[in-house]
């Protein structure tokens, strides 16, 4: 195999077990000579664990991946302890997510149905295992929070003045706080493709108000909040803040805004919650 014919779908076949005895040897010996070829397996083995750990593998490459990397305890246990790290990392309050520790090293996922010619002691694997899992961690997180930024730019972006003023919004809905809303039935919002902007209108109940307002969106099912500041009110026909969100942010199931006055020395208000159900 010539090092210009591994491609991407070449190496995730290899690192599923699924290439010939004579292309795994010829891959695994480039794999020790060639720091290009190293680096091309260590980036296809990333993506394969990653796509696991997020569920987005295929049941056929599922079943394979567990078969080859998963058929020892040990390794199923690997497997258990990166997902819980996933799990916790992305429920961290107030923290980007990051994703898991990758399960096995490279060095452990080389042991193939017959013999491999890659045999290093444990303590050595152990330790490539650290350095691939901090790289990863790094290059994640930075993706991720990247992510968050530009949504944060983009909702700054949708609710200035003139944005509310001249950009219309396809949908919007009223809110009262839940606490006024005890015994109504909860607002819902059918998502629907043609719909890229949702105006929320945020009905301010409390008797004093405020130079500014906070809102903090928070989406069903996850823990990273994006937050809105220097909202003001609208008094045509009542009090109200009005938001703008894209419709892509909104999950399905409960989504809440919690809103805050903001004095003008900084000191806030008790928050109000507005909650509302995105059905599709």
């Amino acid at each position: 195999m010539k090092e210009e014919g591994a491609t991407d779908a070449l190496l995730r076949q290899f690192l599923l077990g699924r290439v010939e005895d004579e292309e795994r040897q010829r891959i695994e010996s480039l794999f020790i000579t060639d720091s290009q070829m190293k680096d091309k397996v260590l980036a296809a083995e990333q993506k394969l664990i990653d796509d696991y750990l997020d569920d987005c593998l295929t049941k056929a490459d599922k079943e394979a991946f567990l078969l080859f990397h998963g058929d020892t305890a040990a390794q199923r246990r690997k497997l258990e302890i990166a997902r819980s790290i996933q799990e916790w990392a992305v429920n961290r309050t107030g923290k980007t997510p990051i994703p898991a520790t990758p399960p096995l090293s490279l060095w452990d996922r080389l042991r193939l149905p017959k013999k491999s010619i890659l045999i290093l002691p444990i303590a050595a694997t152990a330790a490539v295992a650290i350095v691939f899992a901090l790289v990863w961690v790094n290059n994640r997180g930075t993706e991720r929070n990247r992510e968050f930024l530009a949504v944060q730019q983009e909702l700054a972006q949708l609710n200035t003045p003139s944005s509310l003023r001249d950009v219309p919004a396809e949908v919007h809905l009223t809110l009262k706080p839940t606490v006024v809303r005890s015994v109504e039935s909860q607002p819902e919002l059918l998502s629907r493709p043609n719909i890229h902007i949702v105006e929320l209108r945020l009905l301010w109940m409390q008797e004093k108000d405020y130079p500014s307002y906070q809102a903090v969106v928070r989406r069903a099912g996850d823990g990273q909040p994006y937050t809105l500041d220097n909202l003001t009110i609208e008094k045509d026909g009542g009090k109200m803040i009005r938001i703008r969100v894209p419709a892509r942010l909104l999950t399905r199931g409960n989504n809440q805004i919690e809103l805050t006055g903001v004095a003008a020395n900084g000191s806030k208000s008790s928050s109000e919650i507005y909650s509302f159900f995105v059905s599709e």
